[in-house]
């Protein structure tokens, strides 16, 4: 993000500023176009959140909730109808996301669609599950295929560089990016070129901060525009 190329002293030149002198100076390393849309303003919950006050978490500056809706073809997030309508009251943007599996994709979209009601955006989490078959390329293409087909848009496309990159597809690269990296600045899956939101820490690792008042320790992420 900043490299701090000298110390007023060694390093490349220039070394002063006019009405200091001598100081450290940094190069900076992102568009100030990019910082003037990028708001820190997304949680995603689950049912393994306890204890949620989505007030609370308004009121420490949170606009959009994201929230788990389904996973495979059968599992049904039994936290979800209860915390969308708290966040409905409270009139924050509320997106679904479906944990996708390698069961058939079409069938999983199926299932998200019907159990997600309203939602501003539908959300595709692609990356290894550690209960059961993982999805693969296939079964990833047909589930965002057939959210396109039903609701007439592209899911956003959540996954992290290593993830998506292995996937390789040109059809998920047709789908906003949400990309999970806990860095200093988001890496990249080869097939985008920007994204919409980057969850940059899990609520224990990557940049701060990690809590939301309300809430504890929870997903964060930055959103690249004025809204989902």
């Amino acid at each position: 993000l900043m490299w701090q190329y000298t110390d007023g002293t060694a390093g490349p030149e220039p070394h002063t500023v006019k009405g200091i002198g001598k100081v450290d100076r940094s190069f900076f390393n992102v568009d100030y176009k990019f910082l003037a849309t990028m708001k820190n303003v997304v949680v995603d919950l689950s049912y393994l959140n306890e204890n949620v006050n989505l007030e609370a978490a308004r009121d420490d500056g949170i606009t959009t909730v994201v929230h788990q809706c389904t996973r495979g073809s059968d599992f049904v997030d039994p936290k979800y109808s209860a915390t969308k309508a708290a966040a409905e009251k409270l009139g924050l943007t509320w997106a679904a996301y479906h944990f996708a599996t390698g069961s058939d994709g079409a069938k999983q979209a199926e299932h998200f669609i019907k159990h997600a009601g309203t939602v501003k955006r539908y959300i595709v989490d692609l990356e290894s599950n550690p209960q059961g078959s993982t999805v693969g390329k296939a079964q990833a293409e047909a589930l965002v295929q057939k959210i396109k087909e039903k609701t007439g848009s592209y899911p956003i496309v959540y996954g992290s560089k290593y993830f998506l990159d292995a996937l390789n597809s040109q059809v998920l690269a047709k789908c906003p990016l949400w990309v999970a990296s806990y860095n200093s600045s988001p890496k990249m899956p080869k097939n985008w070129s920007s994204w919409l939101m980057w969850q940059y820490t899990d609520g224990s690792v990557g940049p701060t901060p990690h809590t939301v008042k309300g809430i504890g320790k929870v997903d964060r992420s930055y959103l690249n525009s004025d809204s989902l």
